[in-house]
Order: structure tokens, then sequence, then C-alpha cells
């Protein structure tokens, strides 16, 4: 597999720090899953799954918490009614 950095096999740009030290790593031991020989690939394609995985979990638990909030916001809504309803009288002098 070509990699940005190599060219059939000759490297044409040197990396520099631990990416370049991964690189020439896994060059020797010559690992590859899934054809994807560049294990910082391999790290994004993880954490998006990990990410995915988090965001469903937390869907999961907070499923149907806003019904809880519902019915509160309800009983709030009804006071303001009737004391929006006493402004008016009282504004309108019945």
């Amino acid at each position: 597999m070509l990699h940005a950095t190599t060219l059939h096999g000759h490297p044409t740009k040197k990396t520099p720090g631990w990416c370049a030290k991964a690189a020439r790593e896994q060059q020797q031991a010559g690992v590859s899953v899934l054809g994807i020989d560049d294990p910082v690939i391999w790290g994004v394609y993880l954490l998006c799954i990990f990410s995915a995985l988090l965001c469903v979990i937390y869907g999961i638990v907070n499923w149907n918490r806003e019904g809880e909030l519902e019915a509160v916001e309800i009983q709030e809504e009804a006071v303001w009614e009737v004391e929006e309803e006493e402004m008016q009288k009282k504004e309108l002098g019945q």
C-alpha cells in the first residue's frame, strides 16, 4: 500500500517525531491490519467507532428524560395562565 510519504517503497519526505518512528517500526515489523499499515489511521477509525458508540449509549440513557420535564412545564404554564388572567382582570377593573 502506498503512503503519502513513500513512492513505491522509496521515501520522498521525512516525517518528524513519533510518526516517523512508528512508520519505521511498522515497516520493519510488516504489520498490516485490513490492508491499512498506518497506526494513526487505525487510531482515527477506532475513535470514530468509539464516539458513535458513546452517542448511542448517551441516547439510550437519556431516551425519555424530556417526558419528566414536560409534566413540570405543563404545571408551571397552568399556574402562569391563572396568574395572567388575574392580572388582566385587575387591569380592566373587573
